[in-house]
């Protein structure tokens, strides 16, 4: 799409002559009144039209007065009059351009590559500097990642994966990285709301002791989170947890689905049905999410940490005793697990 003072120019150009349209754009470039893009749609349009006197004497005027200089229109003007320039002014160019950083604009231009090899070679030095440095900034963000994933830092770890993915759009696995994050932020979320207590109690003194006036809370509470929900799809899974955490889970299923599909919202929703105690339906979702990402090899063990539950729930706890010791056998670390098994065997791990 051509800029303003492109459309411009050619509006002029039904209206005059190529040399007179240079001399009114060259009037407002020396009363200062073009901004540097336009500066540089004014060089352009020089060489276009073949005027490279015109840009010449310009460039002589930019010079006199400090400013700055289109270099890669004075770098392509003169390698399309053939001139040839000597090491002497090829390194005094180069210099120049550093002193005003647009050495990587003077090097736009491929047109005096012709005549001297420094083009070409500081050309790919440049690029050769710009790839480490772009390659140094993507492994510190890395390294900054990792570091936050080992603390569980996920707020941190998850502004850190954002950065990482506008900076890098083309780093095809960031969007799984920021999906295996949520999806471990909402299991400690949850993991942590029943860890000090038996979740199954908690929620049952809940909805017992809640007065009236709590129930008329809760009621508009729910009804403000389908709201917001429905109109903001994306807020539906913090929503879901913030429910969850007053003891809503049957409530906070109702309000996930209205979020889009996602391993993490399908996680979720699993650790939501084992709190609303609704046991039957839990393990058939934990069956369907271990065959639907039976290519993550987490999906496995965390079905089956869900299956446990579930099992215990339903009153089999010797099927759900085994299903956790054969889950700490192969997962020694799922501290998660090793709690639950000491819980329900007694100690007997």
């Amino acid at each position: 799409m051509p800029t303003p003072l492109e459309s411009e120019i050619s509006t002029l150009l039904r209206e005059k002559e190529p040399p007179l349209v240079a001399e009114e754009l060259i009037r407002r470039w020396r009363l200062q009144i073009l901004s540097e893009e336009e500066q540089l749609d004014c060089a352009q349009f020089l060489i276009a039209a073949g005027l490279y006197e015109h840009l010449f004497t310009e460039i002589r005027h930019l010079i006199r007065q400090s400013a700055k200089l289109p270099w890669a229109q004075l770098a392509e003007a003169l390698g399309r009059i053939g001139y040839r320039p000597s090491d002497s002014e090829v390194n005094a160019l180069f210099e120049a351009a550093e002193s005003q950083d647009a050495t990587p604009d003077l090097l736009r231009s491929r047109q005096l590559d012709l005549y001297s090899r420094a083009f070409a070679e500081k050309r790919a030095a440049l690029h050769d500097s710009f790839e480490r440095k772009v390659s140094d900034r993507k492994q510190a963000l890395r390294d900054q990642i990792q570091f936050m994933r080992s603390q569980r830092l996920y707020e941190q770890e998850l502004k850190l994966i954002e950065e990482l993915e506008a900076l890098f759009p083309a780093e095809i696995d960031v969007q799984e990285e920021k999906n295996e994050l949520r999806l471990r932020w909402a299991r400690e979320v949850v993991a942590n709301a029943r860890a000090t207590t038996d979740p199954t109690a908690e929620l049952e003194r809940k909805l017992a002791y809640l007065s009236p006036e709590e129930e008329n809370v809760k009621a508009l509470l729910v009804e403000r989170a389908h709201e917001i929900a429905k109109e903001k799809p994306e807020l539906a899974y913090d929503l879901a947890i913030g429910l969850n955490a007053m003891g809503f889970a049957r409530e906070a299923i109702a309000v996930l689905e209205h979020a889009a599909s996602s391993p993490a919202v399908d996680w979720l929703k699993l650790e939501l049905m084992i709190a609303a105690r609704q046991f039957v339906t839990a393990l058939e979702e934990a069956s369907r999410l271990e065959e639907v990402y039976a290519n993550d090899p987490e999906a496995t063990f965390a079905a089956t940490y869900a299956r446990a539950r579930a099992l215990h729930g339903l009153g089999d706890a010797a099927s759900a005793i085994d299903l956790l010791r054969g889950l700490v056998r192969v997962r020694p670390n799922y501290k998660s697990a090793q709690s639950l098994l000491l819980d329900w065997s007694g100690g007997d791990a």
